[in-house]
């Protein structure tokens, strides 16, 4: 028999789409840049395109999700905790949510933690940041900081039109 659902389970309006989750064309290369390690990962993209979704969902996939710490940039009590992720040993997986909120002295902090790692080719910290991109590759959310070109992959969520 058929499962029966509700309306607002169909057409949510925030939290992850379980019912209606339609893979983005940028899924595949998600699930990758999730996968490899020393590399962390920029998610960008306007606001309410379903980027956080496509973590979550690429995280549950993987079979991952459980051992992921979500931070975000509009939670007081994250601040401090992403404040100091760069001087955390073996931080695991970390998820830092609305990346773009931060001042410009944090997001470069993270931005230098993400070379670093990648440098090193660390296994035992992933950082994972996500952002609007203000609507342009004009504005990415890691402006200013070109050189981390090769120690992350940003897989970009757009609409199809």
């Amino acid at each position: 028999m058929p499962q029966t659902h509700y309306m607002e389970d169909v057409f949510k309006l925030n939290g992850v789409p379980d019912v209606t989750f339609v893979r983005p064309v940028e899924f595949p290369r998600l699930l990758v840049a999730l996968r490899t390690h020393g590399r962390g990962v920029v998610i960008e993209g306007p606001s309410g395109i379903g980027k956080t979704s496509a973590v979550t969902k690429a995280l549950e996939e993987l079979g991952i999700q459980a051992d992921v710490l979500t931070l975000s940039a509009r939670k007081k009590a994250d601040l401090e905790l992403i404040k100091e992720l760069p001087e955390i040993v073996a931080a695991g997986f970390v998820v830092i949510e609305d990346f773009h909120r931060l001042d410009s002295e944090i997001k470069l902090r993270i931005a230098d933690h993400l070379k670093v790692l990648a440098d090193e080719e660390r296994e035992d910290t992933k950082i994972v940041v996500i952002g609007i991109n203000r609507g342009s590759r004009s504005h990415p959310i890691l402006r200013g900081v070109s050189r981390l070109s090769n120690s992350r992959q940003i897989p970009t969520i757009e609409s199809k039109n």
